[in-house]
């Protein structure tokens, strides 16, 4: 055997299983399709969904070659897809008759808190094997989680459009907990979500105000000229903005989201 064949041949024989089969990629669901844009090598992906191609989803470059495809089997075929990946719920129909077709469909489980987030990322790096900015965000959240449940040292409330809170049940609960703080929402009750007027949001006085949602829905300059009390949170820097990355596809930002909200809470008791 030739010198140069030798090398090539150790090369393959030396990468995971999972990135021997990954050189055409498609997903047929929009987290999914941001995890690829943002982990995988952009030569490797051949199609996401159309919403990666809205302003409102779109976090990372979308190279010109991607197909933007709306869930149809029929869209996939002609572009010989090595792998395609689907949610846990959506797109079924497509999934199963690509799958009868004989085409290689993994299923990547949903993740509504940081257990199956956790999960979720294992589940990634079974399929797309051990890719730096994935190994980087599983290492963080397992570290985070190692981690007992700190004391809640402050209090805080989140704030998103239409007046909407998070309580208990939630990932931002969740997270609030984790970072040390107490979910006055969940104090009260709420279960999941549940609806608080700017009123409320004063008399309960949380230390840190924590807002969320899009800039189009819920812009914080509107809000401090709705509410004098509000407006002195935000001068005071008492206030933190989930990214929105958090509503649609967590395995992004949760682990960097725990750390600046520790960090937060952290800079109330320091002050103290």
């Amino acid at each position: 055997m030739h010198f140069a064949s030798r090398i090539l041949l150790l090369v393959v024989l030396a990468l995971p299983p999972a990135a021997l089969a990954q050189q055409r990629i498609a997903s047929l669901n929009l987290c999914l399709d941001q995890i690829l844009l943002r982990w995988v090598d952009p030569q490797n992906i051949v199609s996401v969904t159309w919403l990666s191609g809205e302003d409102h989803y779109r976090r990372a470059p979308l190279p010109e070659h991607v197909y933007l495809n709306r869930a149809q089997a029929e869209e996939l075929l002609p572009l010989q897809p090595d792998l395609i990946l689907v949610g846990q719920f959506g797109a079924q129909r497509a999934a199963q008759r690509l799958r009868d077709l004989g085409l290689n469909v993994v299923a990547i489980p949903d993740a509504y808190s940081l257990e199956q987030l956790r999960d979720q990322l294992s589940a990634l790096e079974t399929t797309l094997g051990q890719l730096p900015p994935l190994q980087k965000q599983k290492r963080q959240l397992a570290k985070l989680l190692a981690a007992p449940l700190p004391p809640a040292q402050a209090s805080a409330l989140i704030l998103s459009a239409n007046n909407i809170t998070y309580g208990d049940g939630m990932l931002e609960h969740q997270l609030l907990e984790r970072a040390g703080f107490s979910n006055l929402a969940a104090q009260q009750g709420v279960k999941q979500l549940g609806r608080v007027s700017l009123e409320e949001v004063v008399a309960a006085q949380p230390d840190l105000l924590v807002f969320y949602g899009g800039e189009k829905d819920f812009a914080v300059a509107h809000l401090a000229t709705r509410h004098p009390a509000l407006k002195n949170y935000i001068d005071s820097g008492r206030i933190y903005t989930l990214p929105e990355e958090l509503g649609f596809c967590p395995a992004l930002v949760a682990a960097e989201v725990l750390e600046q909200l520790t960090d937060k809470r952290k800079s109330f008791v320091d002050a103290q």
